[in-house]
């Protein structure tokens, strides 16, 4: 798959999270997408599949009034891409001994990609 075609599909995905649109975001996915959420070296979620893909997704459109993905670098790999991001949210509830509901929330990460058959095969989010 061509570094354009990736970066057109991840553009797309990312775009779709920005607009809570679940359904436009699954479409971006292989049936057998493989997501895990690592933070300070640990993984804190893995999911198998895009069925338990897309029912975490729906959890998760309720943390937040607003949030956006914006790409900040992105290094292509033999599968895929290692993309620099930037994260914005404001939340839409109480994070238990946390922040508050309408507080902003920001991050910098990376998102690995990789791809098969045209489409998302796995996503590792690391901060």
């Amino acid at each position: 798959m061509e570094n354009k075609e990736m970066e057109k599909i991840v553009k797309q995905y990312f775009e779709a999270y920005n607009e809570f649109d679940i359904d436009k975001m699954v479409s971006y996915l292989h049936d057998d997408v493989k997501f895990r959420n690592i933070s300070q070296g640990h993984v804190t979620m893995a999911l198998d599949g895009k069925k338990s893909f897309t029912h975490q997704a729906h959890n998760a459109v309720n943390l937040f009034e607003k949030r956006e993905i914006k790409i900040d670098g992105i290094d292509y790999t033999d599968e895929g891409m290692d993309i620099k991001i930037d994260f914005m949210g404001v939340l839409a509830v109480d994070v238990p001994d946390g922040p508050k509901k309408g507080e902003k929330v920001e991050l910098k990460g990376r998102s690995v990609v990789n791809f098969t058959e045209g489409k998302i095969s796995s996503i590792d989010d690391i901060s």
